[in-house]
């Protein structure tokens, strides 16, 4: 027996409903029962309607297959994530060490340096050279 236009208008209505999540009839479940249910229709009738069914079918694996990408994509983020604030935390820890041994760096050549001016010091005082003469 021939089902009617209305029925698989109904359906279709009921397959958007159920899929953008906003069930009026049933418990929103991506079920064939759960799609007849919100339809107004029996299941016999939905069963009548094997393309609609098929579409319906495709469009819940089509959604389930992006809640699994969109999930490994979420757990590739919070990796990232992680990594991100673990290399910010290496980079902050050298930065301190680096700039502790440029301190260390800086007094250690002013060090140098007045040591320099001292010994310079010393040896323009003994900088007379005796000749000897030859005969």
């Amino acid at each position: 027996m021939p089902t009617t236009d209305p029925t698989e208008t109904a359906l279709r209505a009921a397959c958007e409903r159920l899929l953008l999540g906003e069930p009026t009839r049933s418990d929103g479940s991506l079920t064939v029962a759960s799609l007849a249910v919100e339809a107004g229709v029996s299941r016999a009738s939905a069963y009548r309607h094997p393309h609609v069914l098929a579409e319906f079918r495709n469009l819940v694996s089509n959604r389930e297959d992006a809640a699994v990408a969109s999930a490994s994509l979420r757990q590739e983020v919070q990796a990232l994530k992680t990594a991100e604030r673990r290399l910010r935390q290496e980079h902050a820890r050298e930065v301190r060490e680096l700039r502790s041994s440029i301190n260390v760096l800086a007094q250690q050549v002013q060090l140098l340096t007045l040591e320099n001016q001292r010994l310079s010091r010393a040896a323009d005082g003994s900088d007379r050279v005796a000749r000897i003469n030859r005969r």
